[in-house]
């Protein structure tokens, strides 16, 4: 790209830019430009936009220092596998000056990069129609569309144009948002079919191609019809809760001491939104996020499922977080050394063997190795063959934790309460109110509360039937000696192995429903020592793994029966159950009551918010759940699916059998 070229694209995304931070087309409030991008000429296209929006920050004319969010369409799918690699590479590319080591795979769905502070990216990989039907109603719309003209080529303009992706892009989009289309030399600009003029005009878009900022006038028919739509898709998921909470009105409070709240107060601090976080130890990471090491990697399924999906996004973000914080100068002990998994009897073996084969999957993502490529990955001896996640490894949670929570203090007011356990939660006319077993009055009011307490999750009255199971898990620390030294990678066989780390391997962890304690058990120590033996009998260096000095941690990790965590409205039980007698002293058809379950708002718990059950993989999910809560909290677009998100409802189980008819 010449630089006259260049020179002339950032020009007009800057002229674009000026118009919305200048003209109060950008709501305050939430100080946020969130411009859309339908297709690329050049992934180096995304830079020129963003060198235009610092160039405007760098003006001074703006008060607030706003944020630029980018929802990038890129039209690329899995079934281009070779065009997506390719473009997915550019891109990389691209953006590696901003982000050192960035992670993107070729999947399809949404991939959240948060490149500085106050600049995101949305990477929408797939159908545009698809992935734009599947974006969930935000309170906050586009403020403007970027069209690159190789759209608009007869060959793809289908692709790009349906009469279906206008309306879901006006549905996403405010009521005077526009389109403007950009080019690398504005004489080649391909000019739109009369016929594509008016579709994008019927969806209420004024199209712009003489590339200069214009008033926006509002097409109110075309306004109600994405009204419309929105109301249309909030009753399709009504049996949810609503799509869009209440924005935040003031400091909002989280009771939690862990990955999953510190995660959730980095997001919100990023948005400018003020915490107080209530966690009942006296520093952060005592509970299950207090382990030295812990594993990272995506969960994949054979038939690529939702739950092996969600996993894949999940993972990418939580080692761009940790990049990010080792960006910001914070000490994060990690490596991402990568995974290699293996089975460790027939059983496991044969449902590898299966994820192995179910897939092409991208090589970001998984790699089938053979036993000699497995033995030179790992730097011992692997008498078996094996998938390795190249992107995986290991990270220090508790670190992790104290990382996010100090970033987080850098950019907005975060007030860390310790030694304040939370004992009961009351809902007042002004909020909720916050009790510990020593006082009678409350210690705190907040309009919006998110429960992201852990173990203790479900301890209070309006969580209490949240179908979460907590799980005792023994880690075990041995020390790095022989063989065992030569570890290169994380092992994940029956149980798993970490590289050394301050001269000590991980190795666990036990699994025990509804523990009665936490104290050190021998049995489960033994059992520790046990486990790399059983998974690779025939090689030697387990036999290293020395368990006699009964160093370990016990932490309690809260599971789902799906096995997905739970983020959104706490539900309201009372509500719910009093409907369901309703139902069943009722003579109407079975029918009837399937169709008003499914229409009718789920009773919720104004301002009460859960965000938990994340097992023994928050390292690789609590960070994206938490960005999903924050950005819903703050009216803005989630980076996953809405069928992701209703997977994510606590209120899930409940609704998946009254909706089916059957008895909870």
């Amino acid at each position: 790209m010449s630089k006259s070229t260049n020179l002339f694209i950032v020009n007009h995304y800057k002229q674009y830019l000026q118009q919305l931070l200048l003209t109060g087309n950008r709501v305050a409030t939430n100080n946020l430009v969130h411009i859309g991008h339908i297709g690329l000429m050049q992934p180096e296209n995304l830079n020129d936009l963003i060198d235009a929006f610092t160039q405007v920050i760098k003006s001074g004319s703006t008060r607030k220092l706003p944020r630029l969010h980018i929802s990038l369409l890129t039209g690329h799918t899995q079934a281009q596998q070779s065009e997506l690699t390719h473009f997915v590479a550019k891109l990389i590319q691209t953006l590696t000056p901003l982000i050192k080591d960035i992670a993107i795979a070729p999947i399809e769905g949404c991939q959240r990069l948060d490149l500085q502070n106050n600049i995101s990216i949305d990477c929408y990989f797939g159908l545009p129609v698809a992935q734009l039907n599947a974006i969930a109603n935000h309170h906050y719309g586009i403020q403007h569309w970027f069209v690159a003209s190789s759209t608009l080529q007869p060959t793809v303009r289908d692709h790009f144009y349906s009469s279906a992706v206008m309306w879901q892009l006006g549905r996403l989009s405010r009521d005077n948002a526009a389109l403007s289309i950009y080019d690398i030399d504005p004489q080649t600009i391909q000019p739109c079919t009369d016929e594509l003029k008016a579709l994008i005009k019927h969806a209420g878009f004024q199209l712009s191609e003489q590339h200069q900022p214009h008033a926006t006038e509002i097409d109110v028919i075309a306004c109600q019809e994405r009204q419309a739509l929105r109301n249309q898709q909030q009753a399709n998921f009504a049996y949810q809760g609503s799509l869009t909470p209440p924005l935040i009105a003031d400091t909002i409070g989280i009771i939690g001491g862990g990955i999953a709240s510190a995660s959730l107060a980095l997001s919100l601090a990023q948005r400018g939104r003020n915490v107080v976080l209530y966690c009942q130890d006296n520093m952060l990471a005592r509970g299950a996020s207090g382990n030295r090491q812990g594993a990272i990697y995506p969960l994949l399924t054979p038939e690529n499922n939702a739950l092996s999906q969600f996993y894949q996004q999940a993972f990418l973000y939580s080692r761009q977080r940790v990049q990010c914080l080792i960006r910001q100068g914070f000490t994060l002990s990690h490596d991402f050394c990568g995974v290699l998994h293996t089975g460790f009897d027939e059983r496991t073996t044969a449902r590898l063997s299966k994820i192995i084969h179910g897939q092409s999957w991208p090589s970001d993502i998984a790699l089938p190795v053979s036993q000699v490529q497995a033995s030179q990955i790992a730097g011992v001896d692997i008498d078996q063959s094996g998938l390795f996640y190249p992107l995986g490894g290991w990270i220090c949670p508790h670190e992790f934790a104290k990382a996010s929570l100090k970033l987080a203090s850098t950019m907005s007011n975060i007030t860390l309460k310790l030694n304040c356990k939370i004992e009961q939660i009351i809902k007042a006319e002004q909020g909720w109110e916050l009790y510990t077993e020593s006082n009678t009055r409350p210690i705190g009011l907040h309009k919006q509360l998110v429960l992201a307490n852990g173990e203790t999750l479900t301890q209070f009255s309006q969580t209490a039937q949240i179908p979460l199971s907590g799980f005792r898990g023994q880690v075990s620390h041995v020390p790095s000696q022989g063989q065992l030294a030569q570890l290169k990678t994380v092992i994940c066989a029956n149980g798993y192995l970490t590289p050394a780390h301050e001269q000590l391997h991980c190795v666990g962890a036990s699994y025990v429903k509804n523990p009665e304690n936490q104290t050190f058990c021998p049995v489960e120590q033994y059992e520790n020592g046990q486990k790399m033996r059983q998974s690779f009998a025939n090689v030697d260096w387990p036999n290293d793994i020395d368990i006699s000095e009964n160093d370990a941690r016990v932490g309690v990790r809260m599971v789902s029966r799906d096995h997905f965590p739970v983020m959104g409205f706490a539900t309201d039980m009372e509500t719910l159950n009093q409907r369901y007698q309703v139902q069943l002293t009722s003579k109407d058809k079975p029918s009837l009551w399937q169709r008003y379950w499914q229409t009718t708002p789920a009773p919720i718990h104004d301002g009460l918010f859960v965000l938990g059950g994340f097992g023994s993989r928050g390292l690789s999910s609590a960070p994206l759940v938490a960005e999903c809560l924050a950005a819903n909290l703050c009216g803005e677009v989630m980076p996953v699916s809405l069928d992701t998100q209703t997977l994510l409802s606590p209120n899930r189980m409940w609704m998946r059998k009254l909706l089916k008819g059957k008895a909870i």
